[in-house]
C-alpha cells in the first residue's frame, strides 16, 4: 500500500513539475510579447492565442457540456436564476446563467481534488468533515467572487448614474425622446453603466413599459437612486407630465445626494481607517503564530468539537466585520 501511494506522490509531483514549466514558459512569452510589442506590426489576419486562452476556451466548452447536462433539474434551473444580473450585454452570447451552478460544482471538485492531494502527500487520514468542509468551500467560493465583483460594479453605476441621468436630461432639452436619451447613453459612457443602458434599450426595443423597463434594471443592480427613477417614471406615466421637469427634479436630488455623500466620507474616513485595521489584526496575527508555531491551531482541526468551534469564531468574525461596517455605513 505504500509502495502504491510513493508511487501516486512522483506522479503528482511530476504533473505539477509538468503545469509549473509551462506557466512559466507562458510567462516568459507574455514578456517577450509586452516587451517587442512596440516595435512590431500585428496583422490583422493573426489568430495565434495564448495558453490562457486556449485554457479558457476549453475551460468554458466543457462548463457548457456541464450546463447541458444540469439543465435537466428544475430545482438547479430556478437556483441559477439568480446568477442573471451577472451577465453582461456582450456575454449573453457566450454564457448562460447555468454556466455558474456548473462552475460551482467544478470549483467543489477542484477542492475536492485538492483535498485528496493533500492527503496523499502528507499521509493524514481523511474524514468526513474534511471532504464535507472541501466541497462547501469550493461550492460557495463562486458566489462570493461574484458577490465582490457585484459589490464593485454597484459602486460604478452608482457613481456614474448622475452622469446618465446628466445626458438623458441635456437629450430631452434638446428635444430627443426617450429611446434616443438612452441610446446616447449607452454610447457615451463606457463601464457597467453603458452594459445597463444597452440592456434597457433592447428592453425597450421589445416594446416594454418605461416604468417597467427601469423596475427591471433597478431589480438587477439593487441601488435605491435606480429605484427612486423607477418610481419618478411610474409617476410621470400615470399621471401625465413634463419629463424634462422629471429629469430635471432628479439630476438635482442626485448631485446633491453626491455632495452629501462626500461630505460624509471626509468626516467618517477615520473612522473606516480604524475598522480596516481591526479587521485585519485577527489575520495578522493568526499568521504570525503560525509562523512561530506552525502546530499552534491543530488542535481546531484533529477532532469534532475542535472543528466546530473553529466554525464558531469564523461566524463571530464575519459577523463583527458586517455589524460594524452596518453601524459605520451611511444611508442618504
Amino acid at each position: 500500500m505504500s509502495s502504491i501511494k510513493w508511487i501516486l506522490q512522483i506522479l503528482v509531483l511530476f504533473c505539477a513539475l509538468f503545469f509549473l514549466f509551462l506557466f512559466l514558459r507562458e510567462l516568459k512569452a507574455l514578456k517577450y510579447q509586452r516587451r517587442f510589442a512596440k516595435f512590431a506590426l500585428t496583422s490583422i489576419h493573426d489568430q495565434e492565442k495564448s495558453f490562457f486562452d486556449i485554457f479558457s476556451h476549453h475551460l468554458w466548452c466543457f462548463t457548457h457540456k456541464l450546463s447541458r447536462i444540469l439543465e435537466k433539474s428544475q430545482v438547479l434551473r430556478t437556483l441559477s436564476d439568480s446568477y442573471e444580473r451577472h451577465i453582461s450585454f456582450e456575454e449573453k452570447k457566450q454564457k448562460n446563467k447555468m454556466d455558474y451552478i456548473s462552475l460551482k460544482f467544478l470549483t467543489s471538485f477542484s477542492f475536492l481534488s485538492l483535498l485528496i492531494l493533500t492527503i496523499i502527500f502528507t499521509s493524514t487520514n481523511i474524514n468526513v468533515i474534511h471532504v464535507l468542509s472541501a466541497v462547501f468551500i469550493g461550492f460557495f467560493i463562486p458566489d462570493i467572487i461574484l458577490a465582490l465583483k457585484m459589490q464593485q460594479k454597484q459602486k460604478q453605476i452608482e457613481d456614474d448614474l448622475l452622469k446618465a441621468i446628466i445626458i438623458m436630461n441635456n437629450s430631452f432639452k434638446s428635444g430627443r425622446n426617450i429611446m434616443q436619451a438612452v441610446e446616447i447613453v449607452k454610447t457615451e459612457l463606457d463601464g457597467p453603466i453603458s452594459d445597463e443602458f444597452k440592456k434597457i434599450h433592447m428592453d425597450m426595443t421589445y416594446g416594454l413599459r418605461l416604468e417597467v423597463v427601469f423596475k427591471r434594471f433597478y431589480e438587477r443592480v439593487k441601488l435605491e437612486d435606480a429605484k427612486y427613477i423607477t418610481s419618478a417614471l411610474t409617476l410621470l406615466n400615470r399621471t401625465g407630465g413634463n419629463i424634462v421637469h422629471v429629469f430635471s427634479s432628479i439630476e438635482k436630488s442626485f448631485y446633491d445626494k453626491k455632495k452629501l455623500q462626500n461630505e460624509m466620507k471626509s468626516l467618517t474616513a477615520s473612522s473606516i481607517f480604524v475598522f480596516r485595521i481591526l479587521v485585519f489584526l485577527p489575520i495578522l496575527f493568526s499568521l504570525a503564530i503560525l509562523l512561530l508555531n506552525p502546530t499552534y491551531f491543530n488542535p481546531f482541526f484533529e477532532t469534532p468539537f475542535g472543528f466546530l468551534s473553529f466554525i464558531f469564531i469564523l461566524i463571530l468574525y464575519i459577523s463583527y466585520i458586517f455589524t460594524i461596517k452596518k453601524v459605520l455605513k451611511v444611508k442618504m
